[in-house]
C-alpha cells in the first residue's frame, strides 16, 4: 500500500545512495572552488550533508559586490 515509504536496503539502494552523496560532494567542491572557498572542506561537508549545497551556492565570492537590493542606503 505505501510502497513509496518502503526503505530499500538492497545493494542497489546503497549504490544509489553512494552516487547521490558523491555527486553532491563533487558539486559542492566545484561551487566552493568557483567562489574562492576551500573546496576540500566544502566537498566533505556536502558529501556528509547534501543540503549544504544551498549554503555554498548562496555565498558570494570574496570581492564580489553586494547586490543592489541588499545594500543599505
Amino acid at each position: 500500500m505505501n510502497d513509496m515509504l518502503a526503505l530499500d536496503f538492497s545493494n542497489t539502494g546503497y549504490i544509489y545512495m553512494f552516487l547521490i552523496w558523491s555527486v553532491a560532494g563533487i558539486i559542492g567542491a566545484i561551487f566552493a572552488h568557483k567562489k574562492g572557498r576551500n573546496p576540500f572542506f566544502w566537498g566533505i561537508i556536502c558529501l556528509i550533508i547534501p543540503m549544504a549545497l544551498f549554503a555554498i551556492g548562496g555565498m558570494r565570492a570574496p570581492g564580489e559586490p553586494v547586490p543592489e537590493r541588499f545594500r543599505d542606503e
